[in-house]
């Protein structure tokens, strides 16, 4: 029985050899699991499209660009075992190409399946084409919305019936960033979206100013520069009929609260409205007050035209003091909502003088232990300065202020010279290549972007799941959610926060920047 038994092992192996490993066993056995475990495919094709990114021609652009996103997804999709040869990737400049190209992509896999008789499992990952405005590209290209189908616009239309067709004949669909009304896909990819971003630098910035232990006494002072783009000049043309008129002011007024902007305001007062409603938090420009809303977010808003200076000017209007241009407000935090407003900001502050950095503030790590660190000499220096807590009374009783009718009442906090108005703390979103020096150095003191990585992984393990079970995986990213009334199920992950302490693990470590691109 003990030979029996043995020369049916042998059988058996050898019989499984040639469909694991090719005919050709390995010398040990070790090496040969390995050879079969990188070498076993999973079934299926997974077809991709997204939209082009351009030409860019210079690194003042976000890092969350699809161009990026898609190698990675690819290679997600090949450590998951799914062949190169199965995995295709389109990419269009137009919602008109990218109509085009997915629906010849499903009819020639149907043509395909009728002439082979086979019904290979298919996973559709798209992106569906919009068209963001310039403020909404400040902030990449993973910015969801829903697509705006027209039935009579040709290129919608055959967006849509592409993927019905392709769900109809038991294709598996993945939408990403983009959803389009009437389709259900099989996972959405919830992308960052204008509340997201909002709230995450207002959160990081609440932390970081210690916002909690701020008093009304002496409150922490925030700007908030809100890019807008400006209004359409067209809408004030006057109309005959009242009637259209108020309804289209009403509509008018519905989309304003819905837009890029007033949802970034939304996620950004959730987060910093109680500390300015209680008095711990103050507006330097005033433009911001206790009782103010999240439907206030023109009060903070403005148009960023196309290079720095607009911001430069907007910031520098905010901070004056008594019109005197040579006068300016202490300010404690300003969230500018992305790179390129930051980079503005930084410029504006240099040339009225503000000096310091970051690490001044509530530090979290010193700023000569940060190159060491990217460099893997030493670990990060983690100290503390308390902010002074001296309420008005206790300032003048102390001889502190030589001139309070220009501070009205605020704590005069200490910074790099006597001269020299405090360097505060400024937030922004995109990870732009040229700006990740100043966080290195302090000047800016946070960015954000997506887990690309991360979601790539998770993009890829739904796709082979989807091919091989026929349905989304269980996963932690992923969560079932009602919409319109039907179960939706849908991946995100949280925004990446970066400032100097964790740059080298979130940026540098991840593949996503080079250390010569932060200045090292």
């Amino acid at each position: 029985m003990t030979l029996l038994a043995c020369l049916v092992m042998v059988a058996s192996a050898s019989a499984c050899g040639p469909a694991i490993s090719g005919g050709r066993q390995s010398p040990t056995a070790p090496q040969s699991q390995a050879t079969s475990t990188s070498t076993a495919e999973v079934p299926g094709r997974v077809a991709i499209f997204t939209p082009s990114d351009g030409i860019t021609l210079s690194q003042h652009t976000p890092i969350n660009k699809w161009a990026a996103l898609v190698p990675e997804l690819k290679s997600a999709l090949t450590k998951e075992h799914l062949s190169s040869k199965r995995i295709d990737a389109y990419t269009s400049g137009n919602l008109e190409d990218q109509s085009k190209e997915l629906q010849d992509y499903v009819v020639n896999r149907l043509s395909e399946r009728k002439t082979e008789k086979t019904s290979e499992p298919t996973t559709l990952v798209v992106a569906p084409m919009t068209s963001p405005d310039s403020i909404t590209r400040q902030y990449g290209d993973y910015i969801s919305k829903s697509l705006d189908v027209d039935a009579k616009d040709k290129a919608s239309s055959r967006l849509v019936s592409s993927l019905r067709l392709a769900a109809g004949a038991g294709m598996h669909v993945v939408l990403m960033a983009n959803q389009v009304p009437g389709i259900q896909p099989d996972l959405f990819v919830q992308l960052s979206d204008a509340r997201a971003i909002g709230q995450m630098q207002a959160e990081k910035l609440a932390s970081k100013l210690e916002l909690d232990k701020a008093s009304k006494d002496n409150p922490c002072r925030i700007e908030i520069l809100l890019p807008n783009r400006p209004a359409d000049a067209s809408s004030d043309a006057s109309s005959a009929d009242t009637g259209a008129e108020a309804n289209q002011a009403e509509q008018d007024q519905q989309e304003d609260q819905n837009s890029f902007p007033a949802q970034a305001f939304a996620g950004i007062w959730q987060v910093l409205g109680p500390y300015f409603k209680d008095g711990r938090a103050d507006s330097p420009s005033g433009r911001l007050q206790a009782d103010s809303t999240e439907r206030d977010w023109q009060a903070v808003a403005f148009d960023p035209g196309k290079d720095a200076s607009a911001t430069g000017k907007e910031l520098a209007t905010r901070l004056s003091m008594n019109d005197d241009a040579k006068s300016h407000s202490e300010v404690d935090g300003i969230l500018a909502m992305n790179d390129f407003i930051v980079s503005g900001v930084v410029s504006e502050l240099r040339d009225l003088g503000y000096r310091g950095s970051s690490a001044d503030v509530n530090p979290e790590i010193s700023i000569s232990g940060i190159v060491g660190s990217m460099a893997g000499r030493q670990d990060l220096h983690r100290q503390r300065v308390p902010k002074p807590a001296q309420s008005p009374a206790n300032q003048n009783a102390s001889g502190s202020q030589a001139d309070s009718s220009q501070n009205t009442g605020k704590t005069q906090e200490s910074t790099s010279s006597d001269d020299h108005t405090a360097w505060p703390i400024i937030s922004g979103y995109g990870a732009y290549a040229d700006n990740i020096p100043q966080i290195v150095d302090g000047q800016q003191w946070m960015t954000g972007l997506e887990d690309r990585l991360g979601l790539a992984a998770d993009i890829a393990k739904a796709c082979v799941n989807l091919n091989s079970q026929g349905k989304v995986p269980a996963m932690d990213t992923i969560q079932t959610v009602n919409q319109d009334g039907k179960q939706l199920r849908r991946l995100s992950r949280p925004l990446v926060a970066v400032s100097a302490s964790n740059l080298k693990a979130t940026l540098i470590d991840t593949g996503y920047i080079k250390p010569a691109d932060a200045g090292l």
